[in-house]
């Protein structure tokens, strides 16, 4: 069983640095870190449940290996791209694995998209005091297999889902690398349309901070939020 390591945070607490998220260019430039700053920092106060943990408090025995875990560089030279999420390899290379919803929110699944064949999404507004709307907090399920949970009667799209709650019964047993749960953190401003191509595959732009080189989009999103800003522990 792998022990969950929570961070406590407080709206008393100072918030933690966002330079351990991966953000879009445009946020390091200043075009957008004020309203940014304002978003990220209402997002730290969701702590995010365990996507393996089941309503007993138990999850199976996991790891993330090198190249799965969050930043780590792909591509030929391992500086065109960077993973900007984690990649949970569960047991001896199981599929029947149930994942659970990181945080209330309403969910997509998507089929045939090119990076993770099937995946879950679950979109939560955040909103100001005021009920204004300062982005959306986005967390992707990736590598499921959508097919055999519909078999089993599990789907769940369109539906509005609870933090800990079953989303998914399968894994995609032919994902390159072995099956996985590739799981991301994603932040949208109000008016952006969350899509899968989150980071352009087209250009190369500078990026920041530990990624001095990526593929990004600067006009979609926020950019891709660290788990253990949410508490979470991977």
């Amino acid at each position: 069983m792998k022990p969950i390591t929570l961070l406590v945070l407080t709206a008393a607490l100072p918030v933690l640095a966002f330079g351990a998220d991966m953000m879009t260019p445009a946020y390091y430039t200043g075009n957008l870190k004020g309203e940014a700053d304002v978003f990220l920092s209402a997002c730290q106060q969701i702590h995010m449940h365990h996507p393996l943990e089941n309503p007993e408090g138990r999850m199976p025995d996991y790891r993330i290996p090198r190249w799965g875990a969050f930043g780590a560089g792909k591509g030929p030279t391992r500086t065109e791209q960077h993973h900007p999420a984690e990649d949970l390899h569960i047991g001896q290379r199981e599929t029947a694995v149930e994942l659970y919803a990181a945080h209330d929110g309403i969910i997509s699944t998507v089929r045939d998209a090119p990076k993770y064949r099937h995946y879950i999404s679950i979109t939560k507004i955040i909103t100001d005091p005021d009920g204004r709307e300062l982005g959306k907090l986005v967390t992707l399920y990736g590598h499921v297999d959508l097919d055999l949970d519909e078999a089993a009667g599990l789907n769940l799209n369109g539906k509005t889902v609870k933090a800990g709650e079953l989303i998914s019964k399968h894994l995609y047993g032919q994902t390159r690398g072995g099956p996985h749960l590739h799981f991301e953190i994603r932040y949208y401003r109000p008016t952006d349309r969350g899509t899968e191509e989150f980071y352009s595959m087209n250009g190369s732009v500078p990026g920041a901070g530990e990624w001095p080189k990526g593929r990004w989009d600067p006009d979609t999103g926020y950019g891709f939020g660290l788990a253990e800003n949410h508490a979470l522990k991977l």
